[in-house]
């Protein structure tokens, strides 16, 4: 059962991720799907495995603490969580999962090497990632700046004063992870061809979400409207993209991804708001 849908599209994206395992099901039994970077599973990794009995679910993260709140929250016989090194160097997946990971590691181009090494033959990955300049970026941009000035804490105290809290909601991680890179959409494509992968299939996730939109995007009908109309809009005017990849056969590997000035700023700004810096 698909969960429910919200302002970060995440029903969109278990359904667009649920549509490559039942294609890689019909042509591999049993198949098995590596959620690389899975987070706490809360959002993808578990509703994907109560959704696909008959499928065998990894999830993988490099953060302990995560992933041992995962093995806690998320049990199902399908399902099991590691620690990323964990992954046997032989094992093969015939769907690999990353959702909203690039955007956090050192090398994404290497990141998606290797996860492109762990592809069965005829395997698929499913990769999401925030449009860098997108709505959601950018809010989050002015978030940092706002962090690191200290209006934030000002903003956020007033905030207290006049609005209720809610209630916790589900959590991607427990650990402190910025987002260190901000793809453009050549650059996404630059990056997938160095690491020797292709399109296969394309979808947009939400028009805005995260720092500000939150608060505007409420109730069923703002949600779905913001997941409909990113369906009408240029890739480069929406906050999140999701892609189907396949490998490249015959493929040259091609240069790393170098960040400019203004992505290595924002990621001073991420990182110093996160208290690394």
């Amino acid at each position: 059962m698909l969960p429910a849908e919200d302002v970060y599209g995440t029903r969109k994206c278990v359904a667009f991720a649920s549509e490559t395992v039942v294609a890689a099901r019909a042509a591999a039994l049993p198949a098995r799907v590596l959620d690389a970077g899975c987070g706490t599973g809360e959002k993808l990794t578990a509703p994907l495995a109560h959704m696909h009995a008959d499928v065998s679910f990894v999830g993988a993260d490099v953060d302990g603490g995560t992933i041992a709140y995962a093995r806690r929250a998320c049990v199902a016989a399908n399902l099991k969580f590691i620690l990323h090194a964990e992954i046997g160097a032989a094992e093969r997946f015939d769907v690999i999962i990353a959702a909203e990971v690039v955007e956090h590691v050192e090398n994404p181009v290497a990141f998606l090497r290797e996860l492109r090494e762990r592809l069965a033959p005829g395997g698929r990955i499913v990769l999401t990632v925030p449009n860098g300049y997108g709505p959601s970026e950018l809010a989050s941009f002015l978030q940092s700046v706002l962090a690191v000035t200290g209006l934030l804490a000002l903003l956020r105290r007033v905030k207290r004063v006049f609005a209720a809290s809610r209630a916790a909601a589900a959590r991607d991680t427990l650990a402190v992870s910025p987002h260190i890179n901000f793809f453009s959409w050549h650059e996404l494509h630059r990056v997938l061809h160095a690491a020797g992968l292709r399109v296969r299939r394309y979808r947009s996730r939400v028009f805005v979400c995260g720092f500000g939109f939150d608060a505007i995007v409420r109730g069923a009908r703002a949600v779905a409207w913001n997941t409909i109309v990113a369906e009408r809009l240029p890739p480069r005017l929406v906050s999140g993209w999701m892609f189907e990849l396949e490998p490249v056969a015959d493929w040259i590997a091609g240069d790393e991804h170098i960040r400019g000035a203004l992505a290595r700023l924002r990621r001073w700004l991420n990182e110093k708001r996160s208290g690394l810096r």
